[in-house]
């Protein structure tokens, strides 16, 4: 005995099913674009860009001409080394107008640092750390680091207060 098949059903539940499937697919590639625009840093404000805004990959800075700092910090064990791009290189690069950065981490976390401090100072934005690309989660993409021990007077709070790590925003002022 043949079943009688409701075929308005069947192509309402196929209907359904296809529309979780393309929800389910554009939410995995709006995660996996967010997480890419996360691993970036977007330096915008008082620069010169055509389109309001210049982008920086892990891959863009390793390709420029890399600065090496080995220190001591509050967040890692003995002496590290850290190699990135000098800020005011970069500063420079995208032709910073200001006097103030805001930067900021991925979680909107905010600091305020005076484009002096690049000029002074042998301040880098690091990709790496021991040799080892920044960790996914914990520092990466970017970690604003200075010379602390130097002996000009950075191993203080005011220039560990500055130090954000997560860096994905920089906004010229």
């Amino acid at each position: 005995m043949a079943k009688n098949i409701n075929f308005k059903r069947f192509a309402t539940d196929a209907r359904i099913s296809l529309l979780w499937i393309a929800i389910i697919f554009l939410s995995a590639v709006n995660v996996t674009l967010t997480h890419a625009d996360e691993m970036n840093m977007k330096i915008m404000g008082k620069i010169k860009s055509e389109k309001g805004a210049i982008y920086f990959s892990p891959g863009d800075l390793a390709a420029s001409k890399p600065t090496e700092i080995v220190t001591t910090s509050p967040w890692t064990t003995g002496k590290t080394t850290f190699r990135g791009v000098l800020l005011r290189d970069i500063l420079k690069s995208v032709d910073a107008k200001g006097t103030m950065l805001k930067v900021s981490a991925i979680d909107d976390y905010t600091v305020e640092i005076p484009i002096s401090d690049a000029e002074k100072y042998d301040v880098i934005i690091a990709y790496k750390m021991n040799g080892q690309w920044l960790e996914d989660g914990v520092y990466a993409p970017f970690w604003i680091i200075y010379p602390y021990d130097s002996g000009k007077n950075l191993a203080e709070e005011k220039y560990y207060g500055r130090s954000i790590w997560q860096l994905t925003k920089i906004v010229v002022e």
